[in-house]
């Protein structure tokens, strides 16, 4: 009986954190994303719902660049983009997560020490953070296969701005700062 019991409370939670798929078409190139619903509890028994894609962005425009200037990454990784451009990137109806639409995320995977695990590409929640390193505008680029670095929407100053990085083997997600001129990959969350 304790062996079903045991059972039966882990595929509750598995089931809980699974996400409801989907897809979403850029109607300004075609491209078609795998999107992820999630249902987020938060404190005092309510919960919300937010749908991420579940892919890096992959929209060209100025200011975007595929690692290594290498097309087959970009098809790979998706495109890295710098502040603005990854600000203005996202589709209409979309846009690019503020610290608290990351942290809201994370929540749900145990928070920020313990999320890595759950995000990145094969992890259980089917976001598959990619590990496409980041770029400089001297077109040095570092880090793919090691490290994913992915904008926040907040601006820390006229120069810096918020970075999310999951890194290979780390359950932690780590946030810092970072030049905006820098080249990342972005992800879009629908607009509430």
């Amino acid at each position: 009986m304790r062996k079903f019991l045991l059972f039966s409370a882990l595929v509750c939670i598995t089931f809980a954190l699974k996400a409801q798929e989907g897809e979403f078409t850029d109607p300004r190139d075609g491209t078609v994303y795998k999107i992820l619903t999630f249902e987020i509890p938060l404190p005092g028994g309510v919960s919300v719902k937010r749908t991420w894609m579940a892919e890096n962005l992959r929209y060209d425009v100025q200011g975007s660049y595929c690692y290594l200037d290498e097309p087959a990454y970009c098809e790979a990784f998706g495109k890295l983009y710098t502040y603005e451009s990854a600000k203005s990137s996202c589709p209409e109806g979309w846009k690019m997560p503020s610290i608290k639409d990351w942290t809201l995320l994370f929540s749900k995977y145990g928070g920020i020490r313990e999320a890595g695990t759950f995000l990145i590409k094969g992890g259980d929640s089917g976001m598959n953070l990619q590990l496409g390193g980041f770029g400089d505008p001297g077109s040095v680029f570092k880090n793919v296969g090691i490290s994913g670095n992915y904008w926040d929407s907040e601006l820390k100053s006229e120069e810096t701005a918020g970075l999310i990085t999951v890194q290979e083997g780390s359950p932690e997600i780590f946030h810092g700062v970072i030049g905006n001129w820098h080249r990342n990959s972005c992800r879009c969350i629908k607009e509430y």
